[in-house]
């Protein structure tokens, strides 16, 4: 079925539009994955609440949503000019020039020709999303140090220089810093924090860390206990970061837990163990603690009074005290503040910390790079784009001009990609726009959600091999104008 000679001559013909599509689409993706200012994105997102650009906007708070709109748009866009281009090529360009005939008066059979086009066609967009993809995890792996490791942000670039440690081993290593007073200024200097709120945030992220290398500890363990109980699903058996910020007493039931969190907090076990008594002893105390009438809604307004009257004293808009928080514990802004909201000056200073921590932890969130999502991003483009590459190649080698074939082969998934313009610009596209395009097979939503996405990747792959089959048994059959 194969034919070495035709797939040659496939490759020839069509390798410099490959390239020139593959180089365009890794370049495009690491531009996305390099430029990408998650504190910037962040305030876009919000400012274009309500606008025709929101939907196209709101994933922007993740550098993995961020991605959402080249693989919904960009990367599609490149990949249908490929496959729209290169199956005309392949079959009917070849028909209606009667270059066909002379390749069919060698002794390769008809279904070998056929066959072997397909599968080039199958294997080039496979090779071509996949060196994206690589693109894209080196880009990010370079950037940030997400893939196999932290983000490495602002204050730790700031803080390896002033230790003279590598970026990477210091992100794993935090507790450097916090051992370091000029560590300490420069890395929250470079975070745009004081001391006070950015040694909260530091220990936040110590916590977290040390409970994230628990968390995978003893999930092995439980893996090796319930991996032959059939009672016991996956989600059951894994122990997340969460779960342990929810209930630390669960670390105590494992050495290995114990010294792999102490080990992120650069302390010894014993002191780790009196570390998870107090953070059990504080969260039964949070717990049991009454009277809360502040909700969230109201801790934001008074926070954006907070910030209103101080801009006022220190003769300033609202926008350049947001931008900088630490402003909001100048003396002048402090007596200002503590006369509009009737707060004291502690009061204020917290509301200010907690405002600057939770603002760079969500720059940190929007930094982690999850590969299993990743990978089904990349899996469900690929997919979607072998979709559209059978309707292309099936238009090949239904018709016998290149203009009726183009046309139809480029006109339909040129169709289903403006559909998908429309429905990424409109917050209230119509429904039925879902029922006239395959993109919405391809899920992106639910990906980063983690939802149900895996019937729509499998009807996009069923499409693909069905129009794949029926395009080589239609031309083996049919009668060609040779």
């Amino acid at each position: 079925m194969f034919s070495k000679p035709i797939f040659k001559q496939s490759i020839k013909t069509n390798w410099k539009l490959w390239a020139i599509i593959t180089i365009v689409a890794s370049v495009i993706l690491s531009g996305f994955i390099i430029g990408y200012d998650a504190a910037g994105y962040a305030s876009i997102a919000t400012a274009a609440e309500g606008t025709a650009f929101s939907s196209l906007l709101s994933s922007m708070d993740s550098l993995l949503g961020n991605l959402e709109n080249f693989y919904k748009l960009i990367a599609l866009i490149l990949g249908i000019v490929y496959v729209v281009f290169t199956a005309n090529t392949l079959v009917v360009s070849k028909v209606d020039s009667g270059s066909m005939a002379y390749t069919l008066s060698t002794p390769i059979k008809r279904s070998s020709v056929i066959f072997t086009k397909s599968l080039y066609l199958i294997l080039s967009v496979i090779l071509m999303y996949v060196i994206v993809s690589l693109a894209g995890l080196g880009a990010s792996q370079l950037q940030y140090n997400n893939v196999t490791g932290y983000p490495i942000t602002e204050d730790i670039e700031k803080a390896s220089e002033t230790l003279d440690k590598s970026e990477g081993y210091l992100s794993e290593h935090l507790y450097l810093i916090k051992d370091n007073e000029q560590a300490m200024r420069d890395a929250a200097e470079a975070r745009d924090m004081d001391l006070d709120a950015y040694s909260i945030y530091l220990g936040e992220v110590i916590k977290d860390h040390s409970y994230e290398e628990a968390a995978e500890i003893i999930t092995d363990e439980r893996w090796d206990i319930y991996e032959d109980d059939d009672d016991m699903e996956d989600d059951d058996i894994e122990i997340t970061t969460e779960e342990l910020i929810e209930n630390p007493a669960m670390i105590l039931t494992s050495n290995d837990a114990l010294t792999a969190g102490a080990s992120v907090q650069g302390i010894s076990v014993n002191e780790y163990r009196q570390f998870l008594a107090d953070e059990i002893t504080a969260l039964e105390a949070e717990k049991n603690e009454e009277n809360k009438e502040k909700s969230q809604p109201n801790d934001e307004l008074l926070l954006q009074a907070v910030i209103d009257s101080s801009a006022k004293a220190l003769n300033m808009n609202s926008a350049q005290v947001e931008d900088n928080l630490i402003l909001i514990k100048d003396s002048t802004a402090l007596e200002a503040s503590m006369k509009a909201t009737d707060l004291n000056e502690e009061q204020i200073i917290t509301m200010a910390n907690h405002a600057m921590v939770s603002s760079a932890r969500s720059v940190d969130a929007a930094l982690e790079f999850d590969t299993e999502t990743y990978f089904w991003l990349s899996l469900g483009l690929l997919i979607l784009i072998l979709a559209m590459s059978s309707v292309s190649f099936f238009a090949s080698t239904l018709f016998n001009r290149s203009g009726l074939a183009l046309a139809i082969g480029g006109g339909i998934p040129f169709a289903f990609f403006l559909l998908t313009m429309v429905q990424q610009l409109m917050d209230d596209a119509p429904v039925i726009l879902e029922y006239l395009t395959i993109t919405t097979l391809f899920d992106t939503d639910a990906i980063l959600a983690s939802g149900e996405f895996g019937w729509g990747l499998v009807a996009l792959g069923t499409i693909a091999f069905v129009l794949y089959a029926a395009s080589n048994v239609i031309f083996t059959k049919k009668d060609l104008p040779l």
